[in-house]
């Protein structure tokens, strides 16, 4: 099914549109860190939903060839139809995204959080959780780069990305954060205070790869 010319620059341009919300999506993540805790998070909370519209919007060409592949595509879309008129309208988003909100805003809400993180260690809270979100939040440009190259533009690019993002967590950072709790744990016992949930721990996000195949191989899938 063919489309006016205006009705596809108007989808060409929300397309168009879908990469400076895809960042908007991972800073928000970031706020939504601090606000679940930031050293956890919750099972259909905020974070991981952030996480995934970012996916879906970075991937959405790939999700349109997947509904093509199926007979359900809508010529016009892919490549015959610009912005046209409608373009300065994507660059403004895009220059407000990394001129305002990464280069001036992202800095100041970082720098807030270590001032929390200062408050809460005076009241005698734990200031790893805004530590730890204002650390995702100076990352986010970074972050983005690399959800960026995960998208393969495939028809199963959502579920791709998915899965990087999961083989990242696993390699990259479970490591880190395993090091980050064996220096809680000798802390602890320094203080003579409980230390083995602190290794624990580092065991498990050492071994969280295997653990999966583990349930896995377990539950015979």
């Amino acid at each position: 099914m063919s489309l006016p010319p205006f009705l596809g620059n108007v989808i060409a341009l929300l397309l168009a549109l879908m990469v400076p919300a895809a960042l908007g999506c991972v800073v928000l993540a970031g706020l939504s860190l601090r606000a679940e805790g930031g050293i956890n998070y919750q099972l259909g909370g905020s974070f991981l939903k952030y996480i995934l519209w970012s996916a879906i919007f970075l991937t959405v060409q790939g999700i349109g060839s997947w509904f093509a592949g199926l007979g359900l595509g809508l010529n016009g879309i892919n490549g015959s139809f610009g912005t046209g008129f409608l373009a300065p309208l994507v660059t403004v988003a895009t220059k407000f995204m990394q001129d305002v909100v990464l280069a001036h805003l992202i800095p100041v809400i970082a720098a807030a959080l270590v001032l929390k993180a200062i408050l809460d260690t005076a009241e005698g809270h734990s200031p790893l959780p805004s530590i730890i979100s204002a650390l995702f939040l100076l990352g986010v440009q970074g972050l983005f780069t690399i959800f960026q190259g995960w998208n393969d533009g495939t028809q199963f690019a959502t579920t791709d990305f998915l899965v990087n993002a999961w083989n990242y967590l696993a390699s990259e950072l479970c490591p880190l954060a395993a090091a980050l709790a064996i220096g809680g744990a000798v802390l602890a016992y320094v203080r003579n205070r409980n230390w083995m949930r602190y290794a624990a721990s580092s065991f498990g996000l050492l071994t969280v790869s295997g653990l999966w195949y583990l349930i896995k191989a377990m539950a015979g899938a």
